[in-house]
């Protein structure tokens, strides 16, 4: 039974990074003025954990998010963008 890695493309997770960035540089902006409190704390915890997951996911050795196993021997199907990695 094959166990196949899905991951998205480099240039993808390393977007996906990036646009974590805006956001979270644009949040902090918006709301450095403002009574926001505690939110603020959790907006930029989302944000750094968005980036971290995209970056892992981009150049860790096991930066999969997702695994299929299969019964066949054949390739798992696959959508454009992803790279499948067979288990070893």
């Amino acid at each position: 039974m094959p166990t196949y890695r899905v991951r998205p493309s480099k240039q993808m997770a390393v977007f996906g990074a990036v646009f974590g960035a805006v956001i979270v540089i644009v949040g902090l902006v918006q709301m450095a003025g403002s009574d926001a409190g505690g939110f603020v704390w959790l907006w930029a915890a989302f944000g750094v954990a968005i980036i971290a997951f995209n970056l892992w996911s981009a150049f860790g050795r096991h930066g999969h998010t997702q695994t299929i196993t299969t019964d066949d021997g054949d390739t798992p199907p696959t959508r454009v963008g992803q790279t499948v990695e067979r288990e070893r």
